[in-house]
């Protein structure tokens, strides 16, 4: 459940938004401030070259955020016929082996060149 969420979801919302061709911009609304904020690529600019080295770290650490954050819904729960009174072992589950997996992912840090040697280990570290 949890994968299906990180892979289908957490991934699959990252849309990167360009600078229209008249050079305006989408405004957006923060969920917790509700300020107004405008926020595109500019031409030839792309994920990676926005966020350099980190960016599959941070591509990972939010795809999984999303996983844990829907694996708290029912309705998740029912699509994957996981039954009412398993939902809190199940999401207790989930939540132990994503810590685990922060834990053992250190194994993935150099300390030597100061990098991680794994996107997923480096999320799961900073979740």
């Amino acid at each position: 459940m949890h994968t299906a969420c990180h892979e289908l979801l957490g991934h699959g919302v990252g849309k990167l938004i360009y600078r229209n061709a008249d050079g305006s911009t989408r405004t957006f609304v923060d969920p917790i401030t509700n300020e107004e904020y405008t926020s595109c690529y500019e031409e030839g600019e792309t994920w990676g070259s926005k966020f350099g080295s980190i960016s599959s770290s941070f591509e990972e650490c939010r795809a999984d955020t999303l996983g844990i954050y829907l694996s708290k819904f029912p309705e998740v729960y029912s699509l994957f016929d996981i039954k009412d009174e398993e939902i809190d072992e199940v999401w207790l589950l989930v939540f132990l082996l994503k810590v685990r997996q922060g834990v053992l992912g250190m194994r993935a840090y150099n300390p030597e060149t100061a990098k991680w040697g794994q996107a997923h280990s480096q999320g799961m570290f900073v979740l």
